[in-house]
């Protein structure tokens, strides 16, 4: 069931991430553009996981500056990938859509076993 949410929270953080994403792409180069859609999305997704996906309670700074991080590697994660899928010749969206198992499966493993997890 905790995957469910996660997914469906993930449907609707993909959705505030890859517009902004292709907004932002119109009028800035496409890294600083998906850097600030990541930025974007990383507030939404840590509100609504922490709420009702991982229904965590654990108060404090420790679950946020985790989460960031994990998000933070994930981000350098999906900025090489989106590099190497445009160097092989797939477009802006194409290679965006690309990223997102790698860096789904990344994020899921990363909050379930560190970020939200109980003291």
């Amino acid at each position: 069931m905790q995957f469910l949410k996660f997914c469906c929270v993930g449907t609707a953080n993909f959705l505030v991430d890859f517009c902004s994403y292709l907004l932002l792409a119109l009028a800035m180069p496409i890294y600083p553009a998906r850097t600030v859609s990541w930025v974007l999305a990383c507030l939404f997704s840590y509100a609504v996981n922490r709420a009702w996906t991982f229904q965590t309670h654990d108060a404090g700074p420790r679950p946020l500056l985790r989460f960031f991080t994990v998000n933070l590697a994930s981000l350098l994660l999906g900025l090489a990938l989106l590099y190497a899928f445009t160097q092989l010749g797939f477009g802006r969206a194409a290679a965006f859509l690309l990223t997102l198992p790698f860096t789904l499966a990344a994020n899921f493993l990363g909050y379930k076993f560190w970020v939200f997890t109980e003291r």
